[in-house]
Parts: C-alpha cells; structure tokens; sequence
C-alpha cells in the first residue's frame, strides 16, 4: 500500500456553494468553504460572476446613494424607470437627477416602497402618506374620503384593485376604495392584525398578493388571508378570512421578499432565507430553511443590518438567483441559485448553491422591458452584464474546498502530494494563485499559473491540452508539482478577474503513505 500512487479527479468542485456551518468538519468535495464573487454557471460550475457598466451619463449632483430603482408600468404598458435617491426621485437611467419628478413630496429620504396601481405609481414610505404618480410629477394623495395611512415602515401594498397600507400602530392594515387611492372611508376598510396573531404579540413587516391570497408578514408569523366567495379581482375584503396561520417564522423586512414566478417566494426572516410555499407544505414539521448551510454567519448579517429598510433583494429570472444584499454594515451580497435544489445528506434537507459577492449596491431592480439586472450605486445606475470588471474597478474570485480525505479506502493514511492539475474555462489571459493546505493546519502552500486567452493552443508543465467553445471560451488543463503531506487537504485557487472562469476539474496525485 505504501508507495501506490492515487489520482483523484474533482468534477466541478464546489457546485453546491459554500457550507460555513460545518466548514471545520470534513466535507464532500462538491461543498465549497469560500466562493467569493462566484456563482454557478448555465453548466452548472463555479464561476466567476460577471461586473457591472455604469449606463449614468451625467451623475445624480453630489453622487448620493441610489437607494430605489423601479418601473412604472403605465395603463398602455409602457415602462419608465423611476430612480430615488436622499433629496430627489427623477425618471430614466441616464440622467435621473436631470428630470426631478419629486414634485411637492417630501423627499429627503429615497427610501420609497414603489408599486403599480391601476396605471399609476404609488409610493410608500415611512411616516408619510402615499404618494402618487400617473405621468409627470408625484404628489401626496389627496383624500377625498377619510384619511390615508402614513405607512408605518413604508410598509405598503397595490394588488387586488385597492391600495393597501399600513397605519401607524403597526398592526391596522388600511384599504382604499376600489380603484381609487383617495377614498379611505368610503368603500374602504381596515384589518386589526392585533387579533390575528397566535404567538404573542407581533408586528406587521410586509404585505403582498401570491396566487390570489393576502399574506401579511410579521416578524414571528406568515398569515393567510382569502375570501369565501372570490371575485374578478382577487379578493374581496369585506369576505377576508384567514385561512392559515403559521407560526414561529416570519419575515424581518418587505424589502427581503421576492417572488419566483407565479410558484413561490423567498423571503428572509430571523430563522434565515425561507420560499413560502415550502414554508406553507412544512409548517408541522422541522423548519428548514435555504440558508441552512450558512446558518450562524447570515443571521449575523441580518441582525448586524439594523436600519431593515436598508436591506435589498432581486430576484433574476434569467440566471436563476435571487439576490439579497446587505449594503450598509455587512456590505456583502448572499446569491441563491434557485435553479438548483439538491439534496443535502449533512442536512437531511434539499438546499440551494449559495455564493458570496463583494458587490454590495444600495439598490436592485429586474429591468422588464430590456431583461437586465440594474443595480444602484454612488450616483449612478448599473448594469450587471457581460463586463468584467465593476464599472472599472477590478473584483477577485476566490474559491476554497473544505478538508477532504480523498478516498474512503485510503482515508486513514497521510497523502503525499506530488501534483495538481486544473480544467478552467477562461476568455483571457488569466493568472491564477493555487494553494493547498493540509490537516487544518493554515500553513497553506501556493503556487502561480498563467492562461493564455481563448485562442490558441498552450503548453502546460509537462502536459497540455486546449478544445476551444463557443465565444472563444477555452479549456486549459494545466498540471504542476506541488509538495506536502498530510491525512486531509484543502485545495482552492484565487483570480483577479479579468475575463469569465471557471472551474471543471481539479486532480490530485499523491501516493499514500503510512497510516497516520
């Protein structure tokens, strides 16, 4: 046994995306402990994510953080893009700042909650009432029954042909006439959460509309709401009742809910990040949720982040992720690859990939009519596209494995490395540092390799081998010496990104040795 030599090939390292929770323990090589500024790619590797391109041709003055992007939807279907930021709302992604439609609002705080309404665009925010905007200018809404809420959290919500807003105790949710956001007494109404709840006293965190229901969100309970009779636009809400209650989870901020088609949405609660349906089909049974794997380190950055409302999320149809940004204390994004559930033996549970980024905008929005991700920044609106830097700053990739044993058979004995190879997919010419580390010791090794770009052939260290792919996409299996020895290993490369990467093989070869 002493002597033989063990090739191991690791396909697609690190698909499933990071595991902090159980990162001191040894894991499958499929887990990653690190994937920063990665993401899993239409093949399904980890790979580098792509930057942004400021698409700002003059800044919004004094480059304040943009803080709210949206599309307004007229009644005709056309889409304008409304931008807010402290001191202005303005239209556009060129030059929002040159076309102020703040009106008479009150607009020192950009923090708006938008919604289409019939047409029109009705913003939420905290302490002011809704505001509203059909083409031209926003102005407060100007009640003609009644008075309008003041939308305690800027907590608010268009669907079912009504306005709906919450009052400010935090627990009176308020609703307009039909079709009509001035009528707050005739045809109107209000629901008392403060009666509804079962775990205690509660607050309302979120309103919205899924598959013809009313869920309203606290920070302890998700209620379900419908109606026993149903009409043309939903609900009515002289009919409402709850038909479902479930307890001991719930929703931290609005600003954390998306939804993923017409099947389901994620949200973020004090539990972690949770799709209401799997909620819903589990609420007898243990919790699970999809940040499982990353537990202890999200629930830090959920409740380090104590202004809520600061909290951003997007969900991208096209990549299958949904986003959730911390953009003021953490400063980090957590990327769900919705697209690909698998099952998690160490978890008993089905999970989602998670990767981390760096790029950590104050403001997201799937733009509709061109299918883009947009994303806000100091003054300035972005594209998350094809480019490979953000708006000209460079971003590292980074990826490690967990400790690993190799083999089952061999899992006893030391491992006496003689050589690494790689399979990367790169564009450009790309130089990687590799490191490996043995027995959780942190004496980690390294060791720097050149790609040439995706033309050409290019010769290795004692091997080589290149197969060109579409958009001149090509793979590089480099092989080189690399030394130590130990029971279990860590292997992990880092790149400055400077064109697409990733990742499809890594070998090791070591010959076993003693037993350890």
């Amino acid at each position: 046994m002493p002597g033989q030599l063990a090739p191991v090939d690791l396909i697609s390292p690190g698909f499933r995306g990071v595991n902090y929770e159980q990162q001191g323990s040894l894991l499958a090589p499929s887990w990653a402990v690190n994937a920063t500024n990665a993401t899993i790619d239409a093949s399904g590797r980890l790979a580098s994510r792509r930057g942004y391109s400021n698409l700002t041709g003059t800044p919004i003055t004094a480059t304040p953080a943009v803080k709210t992007i949206f599309q307004h939807i007229t009644e005709a279907g056309a889409y304008t893009n409304i931008v807010a930021w402290d001191g202005g709302i303005g239209t556009g992604v060129d030059a929002p700042g040159s076309n102020d439609i703040s009106g008479s609002v009150t607009d020192t705080d950009g923090t708006w909650w938008f919604q289409n309404f019939n047409g029109r665009c009705i913003g939420f925010q905290a302490g002011q009432k809704p505001i509203v905007r059909t083409s031209g200018n926003f102005a407060t809404v100007t009640e003609a029954s009644g008075t309008a809420p003041t939308s305690a959290g800027g907590i608010g919500l268009c669907a079912f042909g009504r306005v709906w807003a919450l009052d400010s105790d935090y627990q009176t949710i308020k609703y307009s006439a039909l079709l009509d956001e001035t009528h707050w007494t005739t045809g109107a109404g209000s629901i008392d959460m403060s009666n509804v709840w079962t775990n205690g006293t509660d607050q309302v965190t979120g309103i919205f509309a899924f598959n013809g229901f009313l869920i309203v969100f606290g920070h302890r309970h998700v209620v379900i709401w419908s109606d026993n009779v149903g009409n043309q636009l939903g609900v009515d809400p002289e009919e409402l009742i709850v038909v479902d209650i479930i307890t001991g989870v719930g929703c931290e901020s609005q600003w954390t809910v998306q939804y993923i088609g017409d099947a389901d949405m994620m949200f973020a609660g004090l539990h972690g990040v949770h799709s209401l349906s799997r909620v819903i089909q589990e609420k007898s049974a243990p919790l699970s949720t999809w940040s499982r794997a990353i537990h202890t380190t999200f629930l830090e950055n959920l409740t380090e982040e104590t202004s809520k409302n600061r909290i951003r999320s997007v969900v991208d149809p096209t990549r299958g992720i949904y986003i959730l940004t911390f953009p003021v204390h953490a400063q980090n994004t957590w990327v769900f690859h919705f697209n690909r559930p698998f099952q998690a033996q160490e978890y008993n549970q089905v999970l989602l990939p998670i990767t981390t980024w760096t790029l950590a905008p104050t403001a997201w929005c799937w733009d509709q009519e061109n299918n883009r991700l947009l994303l806000g920044r100091a003054g300035i609106i972005g594209n998350y596209a094809g480019l490979d830097t953000d708006n000209g700053t460079s971003f590292v990739f980074d990826y490690e494995s967990p400790y690993m044993h190799i083999s089952e058979q061999v899992s006893n004995r030391l491992k006496i490395l003689k050589r690494l190879g790689v399979l990367v997919y790169v564009l450009s010419a790309t130089t990687v540092t590799f490191r490996w580390d043995f027995d959780f010791q942190g004496d980690t090794r390294m060791k720097i390799i050149s790609f040439a770009s995706g033309t050409g052939s290019e010769w290795g260290e004692g091997e080589w081998g290149e197969a060109e792919w579409s958009g001149a996409l090509a793979l590089r299996i480099r092989k080189f010496p690399a030394n130590g020895q130990g029971q279990y290993i860590m292997v992990g490369l880092r790149a400055t990104v400077v064109s697409q990467i990733a990742i499809q093989q890594l070998e090791i070869f070591s010959k076993i040795g003693a037993y350890a």
